[in-house]
């Protein structure tokens, strides 16, 4: 959600925007102060915002009793007349008001969104309440992958046409998910999620759907990573990594390593960059969520990061001295991830050795890579 509430402190800097209304037809003497002052004209359009995504985060009955309060606050705001000082602090505060508002239904919806892996009856029995399409969206999952929570299947079709059309005013990320269901070669699984995904990538919320990519495995690391091919890839709802892996010292020496040849290459390498990082994210979270997934040929990176690393040529991209330390800090890296998937997930010596060299490998690959590619463009 934008931060629009922020701004209203500030109206200094607040951007030129027209009001939430035709000014060409501004009668009452409120209409007219509003569009004669830019500042308040700017208030009024993010006013009517913030109205919208309070609707649009409540329960129906949340909705009306919204509605009639915004009557009458209208009617209150009407009596400040034209002057300038008296309809600031009017929609000022009614905009912390909204706010607020949005902030409670939000947190509701969330603590239902939360019971799904338990209860998802009880659940799908809230979430029916709501009108947003972030709700809809997980009637559409439930339906998908919940039997227990009793969403039909004429439900479920149904919550997911009025998920995709809450985001109509966003047609690339429309458009992206409409071709993806009219596509017989796509995974229902996969176009279901990333319906959910566009709604949640929307909104700056707690992050409770995190159970989905355990659940949901590959479908979920497919629909929730790099998507866009743009900057809009930054904002992909990928959860972090359990703690306890890479945050250990053996993997920040390999960070430390090869960071400032991806630096570099960031630099050149345009929006797409934020489509590989949101790659990244998604195979840290898979190496503490479903490591033994790194086993899996089409999972794991094929190429030999160590021989990449002795056969790089270029100083310029990649320093001699960062490329002797990665190599130190490989055997590191690989012990490190061992001994936590023996702890962390029951591995045998054996396994864990295997599935740690594939993690490993698998991380550096995608770097050098992606270096290797932005300076072939470059």
């Amino acid at each position: 959600m934008k931060k629009y509430f922020l701004a209203l402190v500030a109206l200094g800097a607040l951007p030129a925007h027209a009001a939430s209304f035709d000014c060409a037809k501004a009668q009452t003497p409120t209409e007219k102060a509003i569009c004669a002052d830019q500042s308040l004209g700017s208030l009024d359009d993010q006013l009517a915002e913030a109205y919208k995504s309070a609707l649009d985060a409540s329960t129906t009955t949340e909705a009306t009793a919204l509605r009639a309060s915004q009557r009458m606050w209208m009617t209150q705001r009407d009596t400040c007349a034209a002057r300038a000082d008296c309809l600031r602090d009017s929609m000022t505060h009614r905009a912390n008001e909204l706010e607020a508002v949005r902030a409670r239904s939000a947190k509701a919806l969330d603590a239902a969104i939360a019971r799904i892996p338990n209860d998802p009856k009880g659940a799908a029995t809230v979430l029916r309440t709501y009108r947003g399409g972030l709700a809809s969206a997980w009637l559409a999952y439930l339906q998908r992958f919940a039997p227990a929570s009793g969403v039909t299947a004429t439900e479920g079709q149904k919550a997911f046409q009025t998920a995709l059309a809450a985001i109509s005013e966003d047609r690339f990320a429309h458009g992206i998910v409409a071709d993806m269901a009219k596509d017989p070669r796509k995974s229902r699984d996969v176009v279901v999620l990333t319906l959910l995904r566009m709604h949640i990538e929307q909104t700056e919320r707690p992050y409770v759907h995190c159970f989905v990519f355990a659940r949901q495995g590959d479908a979920a690391y497919q629909a929730m990573g790099g998507l866009y091919g743009s900057s809009r890839d930054s904002y992909a709802p990928v959860c972090e990594p359990e703690p306890g892996l890479f945050d250990q010292p053996a993997w920040k020496a390999l960070a430390a390593a090869v960071g400032p040849a991806v630096d570099l290459a960031s630099a050149s390498a345009g929006t797409i960059r934020f489509a590989s990082y949101a790659q990244w994210r998604i195979d840290a979270l898979r190496a503490t969520t479903a490591p033994r997934d790194f086993l899996n040929p089409k999972v794991a990176a094929k190429e030999d990061a160590t021989a990449t690393i002795r056969a790089w040529k270029d100083d310029e991209t990649w320093s001699p001295g960062n490329r002797q330390k990665a190599l130190a800090a490989i055997g590191p890296a690989r012990d490190a991830t061992a001994a936590w998937l023996q702890t962390h997930r029951g591995m045998s010596a054996d396994e864990a050795r295997r599935v740690a060299a594939a993690i490993v490998n698998t991380w550096i690959s995608e770097r050098l890579d992606f270096v290797d590619e932005s300076d072939s463009a470059g």
